[in-house]
Order: structure tokens, then sequence, then C-alpha cells
């Protein structure tokens, strides 16, 4: 059964909303290929002494992180929700319902999509967390937005893109996109180290020894990974689809063409008449992206531009690592609308 429980982060006190658990048994996620956990645990935060419909943000976070990451405290670092806190405090951001959602993978995300060799990540969404949420507190459906960063970012886009009705908003900063100059190189770095590695099931061992994590590379490595996972059509022998070759580097262009499907920039053009219908779209990138996402969201800009998409736009003087600082702008953006 499916539970918004009580509260369990007993440290954090805020002064305009209770933290609580939405405990989510899955079962589109039964059987998933990797064998992830079905039990998900999504932390909520909802809006002390509201009488009237709430609106809802899912947070959706990006790639190696998870919904929990968000309450993890730093030293001299507010964290997320207080941070949330004070901004609903000035009046600045959405007195709504936060979702901070649980997708985690094995090999660090799900990108939030349906996927032959992650699972039914965006089913799960629809079908379970968000009728379960929608059971246990009064939500208005019509105010609901999709909100995150780099891999979630991407999952904002593809959320609100294929479903407006139930994701009418969407905040994207630095989304994965251009799959050409973000992935495609990360993918050729690493292949040679996963070969020497004994592929897939070599990297799987080492990682459960602890000795993956210790390499410089992990995290190009894990990203390789994790991404052919989401976006392979095909998974043989536990291994992904690659799209060069292991050998040469050459491009295996049949393969390729079925991973671009999945890039925002050829995405939101096939979805055209559904991306009319997204009540707002809010779009931006540091001009110093390490992962050149600063080109993959200014053809995205291109794209909802000659669609006459309702969006926002705009670029700051930072690089990828600074997603977090742009999150003020991003919900005062997000107020005029939830």
């Amino acid at each position: 059964m499916n539970n918004l429980l009580e509260p369990f982060y007993v440290d954090r006190q805020l002064n305009h909303f209770n933290i609580q658990t939405l405990v989510i048994e899955s079962k589109v996620l039964k059987k998933n290929p990797l064998g992830d956990p079905t039990k998900r645990f999504s932390p909520v935060l909802v809006p002390k002494n509201v009488d009237k419909p709430l609106s809802v943000v899912l947070v959706l976070a990006g790639f190696s992180g998870n919904g929990t990451k968000y309450f993890n405290q730093r030293f001299h670092d507010p964290g997320f929700p207080e941070t949330l806190d004070s901004l609903v405090e000035a009046g600045q951001a959405p007195n709504s319902v936060y979702v901070f959602v649980d997708a985690m993978t094995y090999w660090g995300g799900s990108q939030f999509i349906n996927s032959a060799g992650c699972g039914r990540y965006e089913d799960y969404l629809l079908d379970e967390l968000l009728p379960t949420l929608e059971g246990q507190l009064l939500i208005d459906s019509s105010r609901v937005a999709v909100f995150g960063g780099s891999s979630g970012g991407y999952g904002a886009l593809h959320l609100a893109s294929s479903h407006p009705q139930r994701f009418p908003y969407a905040v994207a900063i630095a989304p994965d996109s251009f799959f050409e100059a973000s992935l495609l190189p990360e993918v050729r770095q690493a292949l040679y180290a996963i070969k020497e590695l004994g592929g897939v099931e070599g990297m799987k061992r080492k990682l459960k020894a602890g000795r993956l994590q210790k390499r410089r590379d992990f995290h190009t490595l894990m990203n390789a990974v994790g991404m052919a996972y989401c976006y392979s059509d095909k998974i043989k022998k536990s291994e992904p689809q690659w799209p060069v070759d292991m050998e040469t580097g050459a491009l295996k262009k049949d393969i390729w063409k079925s991973w671009l499907k999945h890039d925002p920039v050829v995405f939101l053009k096939e979805r055209r008449s559904k991306v009319k219908k997204v009540k707002g779209i809010y779009l931006d990138v540091g001009t110093h992206d390490q992962y050149c996402l600063q080109y993959g969201t200014r053809q995205i800009f291109k794209v909802l531009k000659s669609m006459n998409a309702k969006f926002s736009y705009s670029e700051f003087d930072g690089n990828h690592f600074d997603i977090s600082l742009r999150r003020p702008e991003a919900l005062a953006w997000l107020k005029r609308y939830l």
C-alpha cells in the first residue's frame, strides 16, 4: 500500500512546510531490467495551514542524484528545503507541495523515461506517484510543474512535452540535450576503459568491490553506461547498445539514430502539437557549461521559438555546477503560474 507517512527528517524545522515521505510500492517497476528496488521513498514538503487545493512541484534530480539528496545537510549550507522555506516567506516561490522524486537506478538515473534498459519510470510517475499524492492531499491537478537541472531538466522537458495535460509547467536548467556534443564524446572517452574493465559486468564487479569509485574517470564511466541503459532500444546479455564501435570508435548510424530520438532537440520538434499545449517552460543554462549544454539549450530555444511555444529563456555567467544557484530565479518564475 502507498502512503504519505509522518516525518522521519526530525532534525529539520521549517516555517512553511511539514516534511513527510511518500512511500510507493511500485507495480510498474516490478521486474525492472536492472533489479532496482520497487519500494520508493520520496520526501515531500507539504504547506502548513493551507485549506485550498494545492499546486505541486515534482523536483527531479540530476544524474547520480536522488530525491533524498536535497535533504543532506552540509557545513554552512542552508540546504534546498531551508532556501525554499525562506523564498516562500519572501513571496518569491510558490507555496506548493514539493515532491523530491525517487527515481534512482543502479547506474545513476532513469532520465524519468520508460526504457528497455532501466524500466518504466515515466509510468511510475504518471500512474503511481501522482495518483497516490492526489489520493492523500487536496491537489489542483491543473497546477503541476516538473522542475530540474541537467538530467532533471531533461526529465522536465520530456514529461511536459509528452503529457502537457498532466505536467503543464516545466523548469529545465541546463537540460541534457544535443547528444552529439554533450554525450557522444563521453561515450567515446569511456568505451576503451569499459572494455579494459571487462565490459559492463566487469564494471559491476568493481563497483560492488568499491574499486570503481576511486577512478578519476568514475563519473564519465557511469554517465556513459547509465545513458546507454536509458537510451538503448535493446539490451543483449546485460550489455546496452553502444552507438560507436568499441575497436574503431566509428559511429554505428542505426544505433545512434535510435539514441537521437531521445534528444530534446529532436523530440521537441516531433511533439509540436503537444509542446504548444504546455502552459509555460522555463529554460536556463550557463554560458560555460562543461558538457556543452549551452549549445543544446540554445537549439531548444530556437525550436520552441519556431513553434511559438510559451517559454522563458535566459543564460547565466556560470557552468554546469552552478545549477543550484539558479533555483531562486526559476522558482520566482514558477510562482507566477502556481
